[in-house]
């Protein structure tokens, strides 16, 4: 590839700005409805600090993206821990790629592509069938100094192609980080909402900043095979900073779980749903949650061993709490003797035939 005429090409580009879209951190009307939306609270921390570079927790509460005028926007709302923890966005959207990672990529970000490849054994991350990733990109951010710092890879299906650090910003559209070759990344830290602390059902719906990536489609085009890009699948999640522990923030959501630890013996295509999205998918409701703890009288997503460690206990079917209806379920009429809802004639017929019964 000539990466002499794509740096002529990406001159002028110090806006951030490509058509309506500005790579800011934050989400656009642009990109409509979600393709996702996470359903797993977090294990990396919830993050409460409010700020738009620091935060002190790391999820992934959906997954926004769009094709238009010459580039792949992708958005997921949430946050990224700045003791760098990674995202890690792996991207389908052209014929071949691997759909078990292999441990011959370029070696980028002190190898950490590689990291989660075959070593040699067998394993390899692995993606659901059907997904063959071209294209590995990533950010971290941390520092006494806070700094963002990207990095992407081609992911060729034999292996080798090129990879390289796209470069170092902070966060907003001020900081956004802008490469040689046009691709652009940016963050913004400042959500508190999304999904709670622990490992159980969780929603991230509502979340309006996080990690903003666009990319020229032109990157996807490395042997003149790729053609013109009309949609995509996109696989991301929250990973350490040595990429070798993967947290349980996977966009498509697991639904509930534990950290997945490391990327090597993960195959995805054995995990229940699609740890993926596409580009034009629109994502459903929320799942209703499975459990819930109760601290008095009130309800939270908080997992069983948190929930007892605050003092509360924990009911599985997240119906009642102490043996109140919590304020996320309907509160019974009084005098409501049938159960239909509401008070009326039929509860005094209820009663009236019931006169004298005994047990």
């Amino acid at each position: 590839m000539n990466y002499t005429l794509i740096t002529t090409l990406t001159l002028g580009f110090a806006a951030t700005a490509f058509a309506q879209v500005v790579v800011d951190g934050a989400l656009d009307a642009e990109y409509g409805l979600p393709n996702a939306v996470q359903n797993t609270q977090t294990a990396f921390g919830d993050s409460t600090i409010g700020m738009p570079d620091f935060a002190n927790g790391s999820e992934i509460d959906g997954g926004h993206s769009l094709i238009a005028d010459g580039y792949l926007y992708i958005f997921l709302p949430g946050n990224l821990e700045s003791v760098f923890n990674k995202i890690d966005i792996f991207i389908d959207a052209r014929a071949g790629g691997q759909n078990t990672l292999r441990a011959d990529n370029p070696d980028v970000d002190f190898d950490g592509l590689n990291r989660m490849g075959d070593d040699g054994t067998g394993n390899g991350l692995t993606f659901d069938a059907g997904f063959e990733a071209d294209m590995w990109v990533s950010m971290t951010c941390g520092g006494e100094v806070f700094a963002t710092y990207g990095s992407y890879a081609e992911l060729h299906t034999t292996g080798a192609g090129f990879g390289m650090p796209v470069g170092a910003g902070t966060s907003g559209e001020a900081g956004a980080i802008v490469g040689k070759t046009g691709l652009t990344l940016a963050l913004d830290n400042s959500n508190i909402a999304g999904v709670g602390y622990g490992e159980g059902i969780g929603c991230g719906e509502g979340v309006v900043t996080g990690v903003e990536v666009a990319i020229p489609l032109y990157l996807f085009d490395w042997d003149g095979a790729a053609g013109d890009i009309t949609s995509a699948k996109i696989c991301a999640f929250i990973n350490n900073s040595g990429h070798d522990y993967m947290s349980n923030q996977v966009i498509g959501g697991l639904g509930g779980s534990v950290n997945l630890g490391d990327p090597r013996n993960i195959n995805f295509d054995l995990l229940d749903g699609n740890q993926f999205f596409t580009v034009g998918d629109v994502a459903g409701p929320c799942p209703p949650p499975t459990g819930a703890c109760c601290l008095d009288v009130s309800c939270s997503d908080l997992s069983d061993a948190d929930c007892v460690a605050l003092g509360g206990t924990y009911n599985g079917d997240g119906t009642f709490c102490n043996g109140n209806p919590p304020p996320c379920a309907p509160q019974p009429c009084e005098g409501d003797i049938n159960g239909d809802g509401t008070v009326d004639v039929s509860d005094i017929l209820t009663v009236i035939g019931n006169w004298g019964c005994t047990q």
